[in-house]
């Protein structure tokens, strides 16, 4: 008698690695970043409404929002050493979110921004944001996927915060990135990745911080975003590890900004909804606790041509 096989616990279209045209991919983006703007800063807290990782000073042990707001500061300035931002210089912030970490380089270092978001929603607050901090001459917000996008002027820096994890065509996106940029200038990705392969196989925690990511989620190896970016010309200047604690610590204030709020975020998106973030927040904070990933800074260089031809 044959012996019949296990039903996948997954379809096809649940798993990681899914390819998606630049409309549909900007669909799926804006299922979750289409919820009401005022939700996002609640949960993320500070000045800067920063959606990613923030990095924690020892001995700093605030949890209130102007020590979120500290933690948010650290990893910004973090993020602006590693590209080596300099007065006038030009960058190129590809998934912007609602303006905060730009609009702060740009006040902070007195450089040009432009930022690439999916979401009308996120690009009328970023703008509204840029006018209040007194830089809206020096910011600029497109709404464009970054395939889609062009423009005349090369830039310095190129700068991306736990995004490309949702670039299925990443080595794409390192080309176009390369060819934004000018001689000599940096490109600067802070992205979790897996500590080996075997850990993508789809599991139901995963599934269900993709299925809130409107199912992009691409996560890699640190080993495949490095020869991605050599195979687009990049030269990988430098790799600089954040131990997971910070995560740890950032979801933590995130999910007690939530229990704080509840009432008044669950009349914004619905007790479901609410209740779906809340679970993926715990979710983060499980993954963060193990082995399976690391976070970690890629800071490349385009090489000048003289230097490529010796």
């Amino acid at each position: 008698m044959k012996q019949q096989q296990p039903k996948a616990i997954f379809a096809p279209e649940q798993e990681f690695y899914q390819s998606y045209s630049t409309g549909e991919d900007k669909e799926r983006t804006n299922v979750h970043y289409e919820q009401p703007v005022e939700f996002f800063y609640a949960v993320t807290g500070g000045r800067w409404n920063v959606y990613s990782c923030n990095v924690w000073e020892e001995g700093d042990d605030r949890a209130d929002d102007a020590g979120q707001t500290a933690s948010q500061e650290v990893k910004l300035d973090l993020t602006a050493a590693l590209l080596g931002l300099k007065p006038g210089m030009r960058v190129l912030d590809v998934g912007c979110g609602w303006g905060g970490p730009l609009t702060y380089l740009c006040k902070t270092y007195g450089v040009e921004g432009v930022g690439l978001t999916l979401s009308p929603a996120q690009k009328k607050a970023a703008e509204e944001r840029a006018e209040r901090e007194g830089v809206s001459d020096h910011v600029r917000i497109v709404e464009s996927h970054w395939a889609e996008y062009v423009d005349s002027r090369p830039f310095d820096a190129i700068c991306t915060d736990e995004v490309i994890v949702h670039f299925h065509d990443l080595g794409g996106f390192f080309a176009k990135a390369y060819g934004l940029l000018g001689d000599g200038g940096r490109m600067v990705n802070k992205e979790l990745h897996f500590t080996h392969p075997r850990y993508s196989a789809m599991t139901r925690g995963l599934s269900l911080i993709n299925e809130i990511y409107g199912s992009t989620g691409n996560y890699r190896t640190l080993g495949e975003e490095m020869t991605l970016a050599n195979g687009a010309g990049f030269e990988v200047e430098a790799i600089r590890q954040l131990p997971l604690s910070h995560y740890r610590r950032t979801m933590g204030c995130w999910t007690a900004n939530m229990h704080a709020r509840k009432a008044e975020l669950e009349a914004m998106v619905g007790a479901d909804y609410y209740r779906r973030f809340r679970g993926y927040l715990k979710m983060c904070q499980r993954i963060f606790t193990d082995t399976t990933m690391t976070l970690d800074y890629v800071v490349c260089r385009k090489a000048p041509a003289r230097e490529i031809g010796g």
